[in-house]
């Protein structure tokens, strides 16, 4: 049985989601530390000024902990990110199409960035059609067996060292050329949900 094990990311790469595609079961790590410059509150999306890093604030405290980490919500950010997201895919394809599903995750309040990207991460999954089981890590195992790791694979500072993915119609991809491994919803709003 193919297990992979994944870090809570937010708006996850496209390749993310293509290796939880094909995976037999999904484990999400809920007990690993937070880590600073990674994809757990930051998603890369394209825009007409080439590609724009999405940062969700944190709470900076002494919690260390994912699933303790809270969201900044004293600064706008959903409205900056929604804005951003909206400037950039409005024109795609499927972005009319999805945008009712993802909008309403830029008014509500989340305390929490481990709760907001799970919630986020299971609405891709409902529309990327994957249907494999997805569970939360029981503990932190450091070295795991019977089950591929993936945990520090998808990172921002190796988004362009990760196995080149198959060319897609990009929005701005007429002006800067094939953008690789960026944030799935891309993907999403430009193809539609089928690999």
């Amino acid at each position: 049985m193919l297990q992979k094990l994944f870090s809570i990311a937010y708006f996850p790469p496209v390749d993310y989601i293509l290796e939880m595609k094909n995976a037999n079961s999904v484990v999400v790590e809920a007990h690993d530390n937070y880590q600073k410059q990674t994809y757990r509150n930051r998603t890369t999306i394209f825009t007409g000024n080439g590609l724009q890093d999405l940062i969700i604030p944190v709470v900076r405290n002494s919690e260390k902990k994912i699933t303790g980490i809270e969201i900044d919500n004293s600064v706008n950010w959903q409205r900056n990110h929604w804005k951003t997201i909206e400037s950039a895919y409005n024109n795609s394809p499927f972005f009319l199409y999805y945008k009712d599903f993802f909008e309403p995750f830029f008014k509500e309040k989340y305390q929490f960035l481990f709760e907001y990207n799970f919630a986020l991460l299971i609405l891709l999954r409902k529309l990327f059609s994957i249907h494999n089981t997805i569970t939360l890590s029981e503990s932190y195992e450091k070295n795991v067996i019977n089950m591929e790791d993936y945990r520090h694979y998808f990172l921002p500072k190796n988004r362009t060292f990760r196995p080149k993915m198959i060319e897609y119609q990009q929005v701005f991809s007429n002006r800067y050329g094939f953008m690789e491994n960026i944030t799935s919803i891309d993907y999403l709003f430009t193809m539609g949900t089928h690999f």
